[in-house]
């Protein structure tokens, strides 16, 4: 891993880092479980899809007629899958945001991939769904895929339950209504708007004004339906395929457009990662070949009477820093403040912030962070270095509380250059 990040920093060394590190965990991660699950409940759901939209077509086949309500198909099979699209769509519109989820439908499917992967201790999952961002919207992008497969896959047991009743058996298409033109009237408009991508190329594959009036169930009919006619079948193919299987189609693509997008825009800025961080690479870091990074500001907050002879080898071994120029800041100095202000303003190669360990004081460091930032731009490297000053005026390490409160503030900076480092005796 340390060969993978060797010249990264920030987001963009965390984002490899742990690329890298994922790859050589057990097969026994929570995450490898949930994606196995995932696959497994995408697969499930695929065939149960299928087979659903197999079943709804024989089940609108009226045997005693031998014949297909075109009316209930279209409002069933297709007018249904629309209504849940736009009651979906309403829903995410009051929602605002899109990590904040989709439909209750992914929110059943998470729950089952969880429940296949053995998830007994679902810290993790409220990790990152109470965490919010890139995270969150990744997984819900994930399901959000994971849904329109299974639209796709309806959509293509609706085609093929309807051809196979075409090819295997002597199916007619009808429609009835009690009223004379009311019905008539509508359906030749549904007809004509739903027909309308494929009318010019496909004349043959829409029902006329006069094939609808011929296919209408008249009270007191009986016998069976004869065959057909083939602009009915032919008609209601495509517009299973336009307006069922393409919409689905594109809301996958949608979904995983931004599912890519949320994994790429992950800066893995959320606590767990800070600490996980410094935990596979506290060591691992310590010695390398890297050159170090010359032109480092070292500002001393408070004047803590550390000099850069007694930190001089630690700079350079552990933080792999070259200091180029040293100043005081938060000092009662009007001087030295505006000296140090104007060597912010030069941008150097990177930024050590040099503190004692008793001595954060939050509001004071989010004021200096964010002058930092302000002088020296967003991507300039910042480093805390937290060290006491012993008896002998040497740097010491700081205590365990103290490391403790220095990482949980520069967490949350959830700055992507900002790290923090604690003295230690080099050997």
């Amino acid at each position: 891993m340390i060969t993978a990040i060797h010249g990264l920093e920030g987001a963009v060394a965390r984002r490899t880092g742990l690329r890298v590190w994922l790859a050589g965990v057990t097969d026994g991660s929570a995450g490898r479980k949930f994606g196995a699950a995932l696959s497994m409940v995408a697969a499930g759901l695929s065939v149960l899809t299928f087979l659903a939209g197999i079943s709804a077509v024989i089940g609108l086949l009226d045997h005693e007629r031998g014949g297909i309500n075109v009316v209930l198909f279209l409002a069933i099979l297709i007018g249904g899958q629309w209504g849940v699209l736009v009651l979906a769509t309403i829903a995410w519109l009051f929602r605002r945001r899109a990590a904040e989820g989709f439909s209750g439908v992914q929110a059943v499917v998470g729950k089952l991939v969880r429940r296949l992967a053995g998830d007994t201790d679902d810290r993790w999952w409220r990790a990152v769904m109470d965490g919010g961002g890139m995270a969150r919207a990744a997984v819900l992008w994930r399901l959000a895929r994971l849904v329109q497969t299974a639209g796709i896959f309806f959509n293509i047991g609706i085609a093929c339950g309807l051809a196979g009743l075409v090819l295997v058996k002597h199916v007619g298409f009808y429609w009835e209504t009690t009223t004379e033109l009311a019905m008539r009237s509508g359906l030749e408009s549904v007809v004509r708007f739903l027909s309308a991508p494929w009318s010019l190329a496909f004349p043959d594959a829409v029902p006329t004004a006069s094939v609808i009036n011929a296919s209408r169930w008249l009270p007191g009919q009986t016998g069976g339906l004869a065959p057909g006619p083939a602009a009915w079948w032919e008609f209601l193919l495509i517009a299973t395929v336009i307006w069922g299987l393409v919409p689905r189609a594109i809301l996958w693509l949608l979904a995983w457009n931004a599912g890519r997008k949320a994994v790429r825009n992950l800066d893995f800025q959320g606590r767990h990662h800070r600490v996980l961080w410094r935990t596979i690479t506290g060591t691992d870091r310590i010695e390398t070949d890297e050159k170090p990074l010359d032109g480092v500001l070292v500002l001393d907050v408070g004047g803590s009477g550390l000099t850069q002879t007694a930190l001089r080898p630690f700079l350079l071994r552990r933080l792999r820093v070259h200091p180029a120029a040293w100043k005081s800041v938060a000092v009662l100095d009007a001087g030295a403040e505006h000296e140090a202000t104007l060597a912010l303003a030069k941008a150097p190669a990177g930024i050590v912030l040099l503190a004692e360990g008793w001595a954060l004081s939050p509001a004071r460091m989010v004021d200096l962070h964010r002058r930092i930032r302000t002088s020296a731009g967003p991507a300039v490297p910042v480093k805390f270095l937290v060290a006491n000053v012993g008896s002998d005026q040497r740097p010491t390490e700081p205590t365990r509380d103290e490391r403790h409160e220095w990482e949980r503030f520069v967490d949350g900076l959830e700055d992507p250059a900002a790290e923090v480092h604690f003295f230690e005796e080099i050997g």
